[in-house]
């Protein structure tokens, strides 16, 4: 049985990397937004007749078989990365694009436990990741992503520091290190290495830089790529983050923490307890820096948020010194 399963699955892989290629063949780009934009843009174009591969694979639109090439929709079909639902077509995959690269994840909507999300985060992760190490003179040679994803982080720093010798990717969703695994070869890519791991768990040594963009949300689902914990508000993750991963740090390492977090009315608890972790620490030169006052506003009519004001997005950043 176990066989069976592994053969499906590298089947699977092999009909994404064929997609991938085909829409890179193409010309293909998607700009991955919310998913309430995402919603409104789907209410807007129900009757749509040229459908085209933006709207198959990236805005999740139903299609008929004859709106992708034979060859294409066969090998889909097949491999069932489509589905048939009420007489149309559906993919079960979408493809974002950053930079020059494409990337797998989940389809609209993102509702499963088990979903891998990409969306303004990935973009505004990747973008101020890359401007914190534009002025770093060392050679980064080990690297961490944690909470990966489809691993667009991971993905674009071997790309634009080939420096690196290895960075892990790891996450609790198989499906999202599948995903961060295909994503990976389509951009020819050998050091990125995918694991298993609850945080820290099952990772080894230590490390040159640790980044993450955890879940920070407090979600009533307990979606994987949503929920924070209900600690903090939400912030539970991204504190244990921080907390373990200072003491899995090379000399002179760095850790790069992007996160939302929730301000209530008279503080920021989460600030407060990074303060009484960091401040101790003489050898430790640590930052925080809210980048954006107010995102998810529509949380905040949420049970678990009542007691919220807005919810920020912030960087934390960490380095050792020699």
């Amino acid at each position: 049985m176990n066989q069976i399963l592994n053969n499906v699955e590298t089947a699977q892989h092999q009909a994404l990397l064929f997609l991938l290629n085909y829409l890179k063949q193409k010309d293909y780009h998607f700009t991955a937004i919310t998913p309430l934009s995402h919603q409104r843009i789907l209410d807007r174009n129900k009757n749509i007749k040229d459908i085209t591969l933006r709207d198959i694979f990236g805005w999740n639109l139903a299609f008929a078989e004859t709106d992708l090439e034979s060859s294409l929709f066969t090998i889909l079909k097949e491999n069932q990365l489509i589905h048939f639902q009420e007489g149309y077509w559906f993919s079960n995959v979408r493809v974002a694009s950053l930079e020059d690269q494409l990337f797998i994840h989940s389809s609209f909507p993102t509702v499963q436990q088990n979903a891998v999300f990409f969306g303004p985060d990935t973009y505004r992760f990747v973008y101020h990741l890359k401007q914190y190490l534009s002025d770093k003179p060392q050679p980064f040679k080990r690297g961490l992503e944690l909470c990966c994803g489809t691993s667009a982080a991971a993905i674009s720093m071997a790309k634009h520091y080939p420096d690196f010798n290895e960075i892990m990717v790891a996450d609790l969703n198989p499906k999202a290190l599948s995903y961060s695994k295909i994503n990976a070869s389509f951009a020819d890519l050998n050091n990125i290495t995918p694991v298993y791991s609850n945080l820290f768990s099952n990772i080894e040594g230590r490390f040159d830089l640790i980044f993450a963009n955890p879940p920070y949300l407090i979600d009533a689902d307990q979606r994987q790529y949503r929920h924070g914990g209900n600690m903090l508000d939400g912030n539970e993750l991204s504190f244990n983050i921080v907390k373990q991963g200072m003491q899995r740090l090379n000399p002179l390492g760095c850790l790069f923490l992007y996160t939302g977090v929730a301000i209530r009315p008279n503080g920021n608890p989460f600030l407060e307890e990074l303060k009484k972790l960091l401040t101790p620490y003489s050898n430790i030169k640590w930052s925080y820096e809210e980048i954006d006052p107010d995102v998810f506003g529509e949380e905040l009519e949420q049970p678990a948020y009542q007691h919220i004001e807005r919810i920020a997005l912030v960087l934390v950043m960490l380095e050792m010194k020699s």
